[in-house]
């Protein structure tokens, strides 16, 4: 018998499957831009200088920018996952519902009160 708690963690599965998925085509590169972007603005903030004038010879703002990238990739991927398997499993409770109230004999047209 399958019981609520399977049918939550199997779609919740599938949501972060999914979810890592749509992180690999729209999430990866947008993670990448923001953080570097980040990294940029703090290598200005604690150096204050012109990011490319220093970049030439310096090798800290550098590996500062490439960190800030990192971060930014793996906060996006954390937020895509996270998002999908919460959806999966909302999805998975509303479907384990369902499918309790089919085999406690029940149908959906039961649960609705007829109109006069």
């Amino acid at each position: 018998m399958i019981t609520r708690g399977d049918v939550v963690k199997r779609l919740a599965l599938v949501g972060g499957g999914t979810a890592l998925g749509l992180y690999a085509v729209f999430g990866f590169l947008q993670g990448a831009a923001i953080g570097g972007a980040a990294g940029v603005g703090l290598v200005n903030y604690l150096f204050g200088q012109s990011t490319m004038a220093l970049m030439a010879n310096e090798l800290l703002p550098r590996v500062m920018i490439a960190a800030s990238m990192l971060a930014g990739v793996v906060v996006s991927l954390v937020t895509f996952v996270v998002a999908g398997s919460v959806a999966g499993a909302g999805a998975g409770f509303v479907a384990s519902l369902l499918i309790n109230t089919a085999e406690d004999g029940l149908s959906l047209e039961d649960a609705v009160p007829e109109e006069d």
